[in-house]
């Protein structure tokens, strides 16, 4: 079972980050090239597309959390509660944002060679749709947590 690490800050701030977690992969031999083409290039890009793949899939991934202190499993979940209403709320932003802005990409089409603008903002809106849409899913009380204390 893959595993993704999150530290909770200590409480004036209540920060929560993604410390580790799975990168992007494939089977398909074009996926996996493209994949590591990115890696290459624009490192960045992977990295923060692997995060919205996280978000997707954590009800099957193990979560352990880290920075607790003292803090009883209820409160970290309720953190983690809190924290996924944030990110499912930005995820709905960001792809009605990127729904208003894929119509206007037409234009740029006018231009010679492929529509890398429409494909971008494409890759984006089903990273974001489907990270948003798991996230409505998910129950805290369902996710698999290990609380380990620092």
């Amino acid at each position: 079972m893959e595993k993704v690490k999150i530290e909770i800050s200590p409480a004036p701030a209540c920060r929560i980050r993604i410390l580790e977690f799975p990168e992007l992969f494939s089977e398909n031999k074009l996926v996996r090239k493209s994949i590591d083409i990115l890696r290459h290039y624009a490192s960045g890009i992977l990295n923060y597309l692997s995060k919205q793949r996280v978000l997707s899939h954590l009800p099957s991934l193990a979560i352990e959390v880290h920075g607790v202190g003292n803090m009883a499993e209820a409160d970290a979940r309720a953190m983690l509660a809190s924290w996924m209403r944030h990110k499912r709320t930005r995820r709905l932003f960001y792809v009605v944002l990127e729904l208003l802005l894929m119509p206007f990409t037409a234009f740029v089409a006018l231009l010679p060679g492929p529509n890398i603008v429409f494909y971008g903002l494409f890759v984006l809106f089903y990273f974001h749709a489907k990270a948003f849409l798991s996230l409505s899913r998910i129950k805290v009380e369902e996710l698999n947590i290990s609380l380990v204390k620092d």
